[in-house]
């Protein structure tokens, strides 16, 4: 073993473990080792662990993003050093574990955590022979080696009723734990203290036994459960606006290539200039409701003849010529209430 202290938490038994709250829609995720998380679910609030944080409930199947390249580089090096050959890339590569282990992903951390847990058990207790350890590692590492997300909108595609129906072997041959905290709820945390693939499937029975399903959101790009699937869903009404907006930006910047499109906001704001100018001068009521009846009249009239151009593009053309006769239109009636 050529490193003792890589800037990682050494842990003898070292767990994840997470909360579901299906009411709140939240997730409480918690990394440390097993007797401190016992003792935190006992109702000891002052002991300290390695990772704790409540989120959005989703967010942690987002967190399986795949670096199976990463894990590949950083396992080789750790399995040579144990049979006592340094590769020149050691260096580098426990500085890449200890950039996982530093990370807001719970995923990624957990996995640093446990590799360099059983790197180190089998340094002082193991062989020559990094078979072992392959194995391990192997089996820590499979969750993030593959794009879980990817396979799990594609489930829910492919099967509403039971998306779980396309779990492999892999993911039914790791076991997973079940503690219960001191809460008047007895709060049920599942915990593992290998491989995470056996969380992401506990994870997802809960959501889809709500009568949820995973989404991502359009506009952020964050996941999140909710009620519906197959259609375009937002994790929140701020996202909702955002891309409101940003529809409204794209189709504004399609419209400005539109000839007709551009005639028609020329000649909308004509009109809307001409009637705010009156709005703003003490008209008498029936002058002012002659204005006004006007231009719903025009602004109904020109929606329905745009409408009409999306079935029959040969109809631009009339449209922006009829869009010039309303200038002259406002401008007469203007004339004859002697405006």
């Amino acid at each position: 073993m050529f490193s003792t202290d890589p800037g990682i938490q050494t842990t003898e038994n070292c767990v994840f473990a997470v909360l579901l709250d299906m009411r709140k829609k939240t997730e409480n995720i918690l990394i440390g080792e097993l007797k401190d998380i016992k003792r935190r679910l006992d109702g000891f609030s002052d002991v300290k662990l390695l990772y704790e944080k409540t989120r959005d409930l989703g967010r942690l199947i987002m967190d399986f993003t795949p670096i199976a390249e990463d894990l590949t580089n950083i396992r080789a090096v750790l399995l040579d050093s144990v049979t006592g050959s340094r590769s020149p890339y050691y260096d580098r590569e426990i500085g890449n574990l200890e950039r996982l282990y530093s990370s807001d992903n719970p995923i990624h951390r957990f996995t640093a955590l446990l590799m360099w847990q059983e790197y180190q058990r089998y340094c002082l207790f193991g062989t020559k022979d990094s078979g072992a350890l392959f194995d391990v590692f192997d089996d820590i590492t499979l969750a993030l080696r593959f794009n879980l997300i990817d396979n799990v909108k594609n489930w829910q595609e492919q099967n509403r009723k039971s998306p779980l129906a396309y779990l492999d072997n892999d993911f039914r041959k790791y076991p997973i734990l079940l503690y219960y905290g001191s809460d008047k709820n007895a709060s049920e945390y599942a915990v593992t203290d290998k491989s995470l693939l056996p969380i992401a499937v506990y994870y997802l029975k809960q959501v889809y036994g709500s009568g949820r399903y995973i989404q991502t959101c359009p506009a952020c790009g964050n996941s999140f459960v909710a009620k519906t699937i197959g259609m375009t869903t937002f994790c929140s009404d701020k996202c909702r606006r955002v891309q409101g907006k940003e529809s409204k930006r794209r189709f504004d910047e399609r419209a400005r290539e539109i000839p007709y499109e551009r005639a028609y906001k020329n000649t909308y704001m004509y009109w809307y200039n001409k009637v705010k100018k009156c709005r703003d001068m003490d008209l008498p009521p029936y002058k002012m409701d002659k204005i006004e009846t006007a231009f719903t009249t025009f602004s109904k009239e020109s929606s329905k003849r745009k409408k009409a151009i999306r079935k029959d593009k040969d109809l631009a053309s009339e449209y922006e010529t009829w869009l010039l006769v309303q200038r002259d239109a406002i401008d007469d009636l203007l004339g004859k209430l002697k405006i």
